[in-house]
């Protein structure tokens, strides 16, 4: 099948075995049209409506090349939370917004899908289960929940990473599916993804181990830049892909936003690593999706 081959949701239900054939080649299947633009815009709504009710007064910037935020329990927390991150240029060296709040936000995270009503519904969908049943993730738990702004000429990059670094399962599990709230191209920060990198190695690992977030190197070897795809998506769609997929998003350089929600989920029969940054409280487990 062509790499530039997308499905509609009922062509993934009707024909089952392309979207699996497609999705065990490059790890990753684009699904159009899942949501209407009327879900879009109150997803939308309802995350700006959550910026807005944040009362701190400073923060610490969201940057994935400083990493500085791992030292923060906002961080940590938000694995039972709904915390906000924020651009680390839009923040300034007293850890004061230098804009709106809603001009400087780079995400909501992790816990919308649990404590949000408006973000529950969009999360526990009957939709997402058929397609995840379809690519064999039979017993899905959701694990985590995110909603990127990527705002106008200030949304940061996130760098080349495998979500399996993040969400470790043994056997591997993770899978990850990415809503466009907003179309994205080239231009807004789209998702660039390497066609087949699904079928190699974890490379790198965050953990959390005594009270410590630990990064490593498992292979010393940078993702090849001249085989990265873009997936350029009309708000609605998905994109369904693999836990040891690679891929990367640019700095956001025009005057569009590109608003995605994103969705981490594991299989309930595998081990889930104690050493993931991410865990729940005891009075909050994870739950199987419904």
């Amino acid at each position: 099948m062509k790499l530039e081959s997308t499905f509609t949701y009922n062509q993934v239900l009707e024909e089952p075995e392309n979207a699996l054939k497609y999705y065990k080649a490059y790890g990753f299947l684009v699904v159009e049209n899942v949501f209407s633009l009327i879900q879009c815009q109150e997803m939308k709504k309802r995350a700006e409506l959550l910026v807005e009710e944040d009362k701190s007064l400073k923060t610490i910037g969201f940057s994935l090349k400083k990493n500085n935020h791992h030292s923060d329990n906002n961080f940590l927390s938000s694995a039972y939370k709904i915390n906000y991150f924020y651009e680390d240029e839009m923040i300034d060296k007293n850890g004061n917004f230098m804009d709106k709040k809603i001009n400087c936000i780079s995400k909501l995270g992790h816990c919308l899908h649990d404590l949000d009503k408006v973000f529950n519904q969009f999360s526990y969908n009957k939709k997402f289960k058929n397609l995840l049943n379809i690519i064999n993730l039979k017993n899905p738990i959701l694990s985590q929940s995110s909603y990127i702004f990527k705002q106008p000429f200030i949304g940061g990059e996130y760098l080349w990473h495998q979500d399996s670094t993040y969400l470790l399962t043994k056997p591997l599990s993770c899978t990850a599916i990415w809503t466009a709230i907003d179309d994205s191209n080239e231009n807004n920060g789209c998702l660039y993804v390497i066609p087949g990198s699904h079928n190699e190695n974890i490379r790198k690992r965050v953990k959390y181990v005594n009270n410590e977030i630990i990064r490593e190197t498992l292979i010393k070897k940078d993702w090849d830049e001249s085989k990265k795809h873009p997936l350029c998506t009309k708000k609605g769609s998905i994109i369904l892909f693999h836990g040891s997929l690679a891929h990367k998003s640019s700095k956001n350089t025009s005057n569009m936003s590109r608003n995605a929600y994103v969705l981490h989920f594991f299989n309930k029969n595998a081990e889930y690593s104690k050493d993931n940054w991410l865990q729940r409280p005891n009075n909050l487990p994870f739950i199987s999706y419904r």
